[in-house]
């Protein structure tokens, strides 16, 4: 599973969340086959009166020309270098003839320059306002290389020149379309992918100390955790999925799930320990005693993930069966290993003991259940409110999905 977790890859392309029968994903799948990728431009907006003075100009248009030699560019379309429709009386029809971006030498070739955009109507209010001082600049990707890890040099590169130009100028320079943004998301997923695993074993590792407070009852149950992670990341590779927004939450969710397996089988051991102080006898009654309630913990949370493969939906059906299996590889790699290294680690002394010494667990567990015993109407008069404010906050709920809700609030693409 280690070989194969080495050749996980990071989604570049838009989340599959419809069912694959759904009608709005077949006319969506019937589009692209007539007319090709969608979501395949990056757009370049600035807003200044300046874009109209022949030195701004002949930047903007130098700035297409180089946009549209860089390797992976099919086209730019700006104020710059822009197309002109013309009749073909001979023959009867109309030809298309593009207008390349060239230095302008005079503020006469700018006006007439801004003379012909005027004549054609098609390019007001899409590449260029006169109200606003706004203009755009449209650079297509060639689809080959949209949905890999190609573009992200590319983007790169776009984005440095562009904000080099702003600069140069003093004029801010905005950047979106969905390349850009899909490039922005994955990029925080895979940040985000490292920083949730790191921390969730991070806390699980603190939760350990805190209940054995011995250096082999964190190290080892974390390192059985860190397969199941790995199996998890072999078994992505294995069904050829990538990790999205959603898949690259499995490796986190399996330490959070393996690690209560842990604590139970050692929980158990040490109290079978303190009873008799026979290390075999107490795995026994440990795997005897704990198997099945772990089992049982671990095929519900696994039912509870597999069941999302019944979606249709790609991305729900992709988590739900990887999360729904690697739960129950966790388990037993949990129920077969720890007991095999405890079996051969020297029987922990007395002192090292703290999860069965009186602590600050133990008295919130008292306190718990003093308020359980005496406390109970309080409980469900509490517990009735919770579900009347929970059933009108879900009445409350505005169903809105766009391709930047995954962003920070704080990013510029989202202001962009």
């Amino acid at each position: 599973m280690g070989w194969q977790a080495k050749n996980i890859k990071l989604s570049y392309s838009g989340s599959k969340i419809l069912p694959l029968t759904d009608s709005a994903f077949v006319k969506y799948n019937a589009f692209k086959k007539q007319f090709g990728e969608d979501g395949s431009i990056v757009v370049i907006g600035v807003k200044s009166e300046k874009i109209f003075q022949k030195d701004t100009y002949n930047k903007w248009a130098q700035l297409s020309n180089e946009l549209q030699k860089l390797h992976g560019i099919k086209g730019v379309l700006s104020i710059g270098k822009f197309f002109e429709l013309q009749k073909d009386t001979t023959n009867q029809k109309f030809t298309v003839s593009p207008l390349p971006g060239k230095i302008l030498a005079t503020d006469a070739e700018m006006d007439s320059l801004k003379s012909k955009l005027n004549q054609l109507p098609f390019y007001k209010g899409l590449l260029y306002n006169t109200e606003s001082n706004a203009t755009l600049m449209a650079v297509t990707f060639d689809q080959k290389i949209l949905n890999s890890a190609a573009r992200n040099p590319i983007l790169k590169e776009i984005e440095a020149k562009a904000l080099a130009f702003g600069k140069s100028e003093g004029i801010d320079v905005h950047l979106s379309g969905l390349p850009y943004i899909r490039t922005a998301t994955s990029k925080l997923i895979s940040n985000e992918f490292i920083l949730f695993l790191g921390l969730s074993i991070l806390v699980s590792a603190l939760i350990l100390v805190i209940f054995f407070r011995s250096f082999s009852a964190v190290f080892y149950p974390v390192l059985v955790v860190i397969m199941g992670v790995v199996w998890s990341i072999g078994t992505l590779v294995l069904f050829g999925y990538e990790i999205t927004i959603l898949t690259g939450l499995i490796p986190p969710l399996i330490v959070i799930i393996g690690i209560p397996n842990s604590i139970l089988l050692l929980n158990k051991y040490h109290n079978e320990l303190k009873k008799h102080g026979d290390k075999q006898k107490a795995w026994e009654i440990t795997i005897e005693r704990i198997s099945v309630t772990t089992l049982i913990a671990n095929i519900t949370a696994a039912i509870g993930f597999g069941v999302l493969y019944f979606t249709g939906s790609e991305l729900l059906m992709q988590f739900g069966s990887v999360a729904a299996l690697n739960v129950m590889f966790t388990w037993l790699m949990s129920l077969c290993l720890i007991p095999a290294i405890f079996s051969y680690l020297p029987a922990p002394k007395n002192k090292l003991n703290a999860a069965h010494e009186p602590n600050f667990l133990d008295r919130l567990l008292v306190k718990t259940d003093g308020l359980v015993q005496h406390k109970s109407t309080t409980i469900y008069i509490a517990t009735i409110v919770l579900t009347i404010i929970s059933i009108i906050g879900v009445y409350r709920i505005n169903v809105n999905g766009y391709v930047v809700d995954d962003l920070p609030k704080s990013s510029k693409i989202l202001t962009d």
